[in-house]
């Protein structure tokens, strides 16, 4: 074999391989055991290849994918234990954000209501009940998304946290609590006056009222009306750590107190 057939290429000689027969079709020309080896790599190499190419396209396109079925899996199932998880009780502190709601000077509901409704979940979780918030801090929380909220949770009530305000008469004060069209509603206002009574607070008799928060609620609800802002001895009050600590105390009371009774404890 000259010099020229040494350095023949591999394509060549795989090419060789086959000849055309009269323009129809191809036939097998007689191979030396060379041409069979050069032959087979080729069919070797080639399968490597496609091997290659296709192991790339998978981990591009198919494990990622994978991925993203597992994150989502993971996700509905941490969804689906927030909505197993019990709650007890739902608070809601009035207004918030935009809202400020009664404003005497540079004090505003918003800030009390959220204030005292911090305390009042802090009281409750050391009873061993599980609270949800309708906000926790100063934002805005539309009445209706409060009360879808309290809905969803499946809760044993909603209690709405605010304050008072009387213009025609300074000298008005206590706390109110209302509710709407229910009676285990009137009982658990009835139960967080008699506590705060208890407490040395001064309460206003409950009423029924047809507030929002409490109206949409499918849960004993009530809405509680600290005390007046409008009452500048009550101001004081509302504005001290160590009574917003004595009505969350009172308030918390009450509400365990209607959930044992409903328990039958």
């Amino acid at each position: 074999m000259d010099s020229q057939d040494k350095h023949t290429s591999f394509f060549q000689k795989c090419k060789d391989f086959f000849v055309p027969y009269k323009g129809k079709r191809y036939v097998k020309r007689p191979t030396t055991w060379k041409t069979a080896v050069f032959a087979v790599l080729g069919i070797c190499l080639l399968a490597a290849g496609g091997v290659f190419l296709f192991g790339n396209v998978f981990k591009e396109n198919v494990v990622p994918v994978q991925k993203d079925l597992l994150e989502e899996s993971n996700t509905s199932a941490s969804l689906s234990a927030m909505k197993q998880e019990k709650i007890d009780i739902v608070l809601d502190a009035g207004h918030g954000g935009a809202q400020p709601g009664c404003v005497s000077g540079e004090m505003m509901e918003k800030d009390i209501t959220l204030s005292v409704t911090m305390r009042l979940k802090d009281q409750l979780e050391k009873e061993g009940m599980s609270v949800l918030l309708t906000r926790d801090s100063d934002e805005d929380v539309e009445l209706s998304d409060r009360a879808a909220m309290a809905n969803e949770s499946g809760a044993r009530c909603f209690v709405s946290i605010h304050c008072n305000w009387y213009e025609e008469d300074p000298t008005v004060s206590g706390l109110d609590c209302y509710y709407y069209q229910d009676e285990e509603g009137m009982l658990l206002a009835e139960s967080i006056l008699y506590s705060a009574s208890n407490h040395s607070i001064v309460t206003r008799e409950s009423k029924e009222e047809n507030f929002e928060v409490l109206r949409d609620t499918t849960m004993p609800a009530v809405l509680i009306e600290l005390g007046f802002m409008s009452n500048p001895e009550e101001l004081e009050n509302l504005l001290s750590e160590e009574y917003q600590e004595t009505l969350a105390s009172a308030i918390a009371e009450g509400i365990l107190s209607k959930i044992e009774e409903s328990a039958g404890v």
